[in-house]
């Protein structure tokens, strides 16, 4: 659960660079307004799995303490983060409400993903290590978990894009499990039936060979 309720955060804007990125440059870039929102496909690798799981929908930038994501298909439901509270309402059912005060390493992590997305370096510095890799062709943004609570869940969250556009999150998990969800215009086509990591990491490069699939 509090795996898919950090990513709801990181709704990225496009953004471009001339060369190498510079880190302050990066995150000046990253800074977005609300309300914004973005298409998402998320697929979940789990060594306990025998194939990924593999949902799409919308997720929702509604302001420093207001997050949403609306998972579409293969099911309906839909996730808001509103202060501390956590509702979570599945189809037409009734909605299910907890706090984050239950969960203290999720809500250090969200907190510094508002640090992300208001482009504030020095609060998520805080949290994370970061460091930034490629050109404006193919960049990368890594941020390692420093606190010893969130590090034992998630070992790395790493940003991706291309050519301006921020494409993908990719999520590396404590027990090998990792989730890839393509965000924005890399959202915008129908993976493949039996979808993989290299056609997920070729949508993340923005790789002309990673178009709609059958």
């Amino acid at each position: 659960m509090w795996q898919r309720l950090a990513r709801l955060s990181l709704l990225l804007p496009a953004c471009a660079w001339a060369a190498t990125p510079d880190i302050d440059a990066l995150l000046k870039q990253l800074a977005r307004p609300a309300p914004s929102s973005t298409p998402f496909v998320e697929a979940h690798f789990s060594p306990l799995l025998s194939r990924p799981l593999l949902v799409s929908g919308q997720l929702e930038y509604l302001g420093s303490d207001a997050l949403a994501r609306s998972v579409q298909q293969p099911y309906q439901e839909r996730t808001d983060i509103a202060g501390d509270t956590v509702t979570i309402t599945r189809g037409s059912g009734r909605p299910r409400k907890f706090s984050l005060q239950r969960a203290p390493e999720l809500k250090l992590l969200l907190g510094s993903f508002t640090a992300l997305l208001s482009g504030n370096r020095a609060a998520l510095e805080q949290q994370f290590s970061l460091a930034a890799d490629g050109d404006e062709h193919h960049w990368s943004l890594q941020l390692t978990p420093l606190d010893a609570r969130v590090h034992a869940r998630i070992r790395a969250i790493k940003v991706e894009g291309a050519n301006g556009e921020p494409r993908c999150l990719t999520t590396t998990e404590a027990d090998e499990a990792v989730t890839v969800m393509l965000l924005s215009d890399a959202a915008r086509v129908s993976p493949p039936k039996n979808v993989d990591r290299a056609w997920l990491d070729a949508r993340c490069a923005g790789s002309a060979g990673a178009g709609p699939a059958g």
